[in-house]
């Protein structure tokens, strides 16, 4: 896991329309049905409308285990975790779309309509011909200053590197002038600067062809979802 594929695995998501929701039936075996996303960032967390009286949210309301599955061309994106639903009416009109309105005849305030926040806890992807198996607690472990998933970097071992982390901002490559900055502010990484993505962060993460992110800004996405 690296966070190419984390920020590739995000825009798959953003851009799928369906997705496959199961959650556990009445005799404790899966039910598994489509569902329209409508406010999906990334792996952390997917939002979906349905009514109070279906299936899906009477089953949620006894076992609130759920899993969901993006599938995109060779690409998949599976995630386990909890699901849970929300009534409150602000982000009910948040994420209000016009089309909603076959379903719930009432409008965003129709006491039928419920939105399902869906939170990931272990992930399994298969992403441009990369596969990856990990729990979101570890992705969500501050690794680095920049983004940088340091705990499955190849580097560790090869080049015996600590991070940027455990050698205070020298890794093996000597010192980085990201990790010097966001530590001379005061900062555990650069998702807690209120200047992201700066100009020394994006010459690492956008500009550099040769040994920057791809796609441009991944870790600047890790960072964003560790300030989360």
């Amino acid at each position: 896991m690296n966070a190419n594929l984390f920020a590739k695995t995000n825009q798959i998501i953003r851009g799928c329309d369906t997705a496959y929701f199961g959650v556990i039936d009445e005799d404790g075996l899966p039910s598994v049905s489509t569902v329209s996303p409508c406010g999906q960032e990334n792996i952390l967390a997917v939002y979906f409308s349905t009514g109070m009286s279906g299936n899906k949210t009477k089953r949620l309301q006894k076992n609130s285990g759920a899993s969901i599955c993006f599938h995109s061309g060779s690409n998949n994106i599976t995630l386990a975790g909890e699901a849970e639903i929300l009534t409150d009416q602000e982000i009910k009109s948040r994420l209000w779309k016009d089309s909603f309105i076959s379903h719930y005849p009432g409008g965003e305030t129709d006491p039928n309509y419920c939105i399902i926040k869906f939170t990931a806890k272990r992930a399994s992807l298969w992403v441009d011909n990369e596969s990856a198996e990990f729990m979101i607690d570890e992705l969500l472990t501050i690794q680095s200053r920049c983004g940088l998933l340091c705990k499955w970097c190849t580097y560790k071992e090869s080049h015996g590197c600590g991070g940027c982390v455990q050698t205070n901002g020298n890794p093996f490559h000597g010192e980085c002038p990201v990790a010097k900055c966001c530590q001379d502010k005061g900062y555990t990484h650069c998702g807690e600067c209120p200047d992201i993505p700066c100009d020394q962060l994006k010459l690492y993460s956008c500009d550099d062809k040769d040994h920057g992110d791809n796609p441009p800004g991944a870790r600047i996405e890790v960072c964003k979802a560790w300030a989360m």
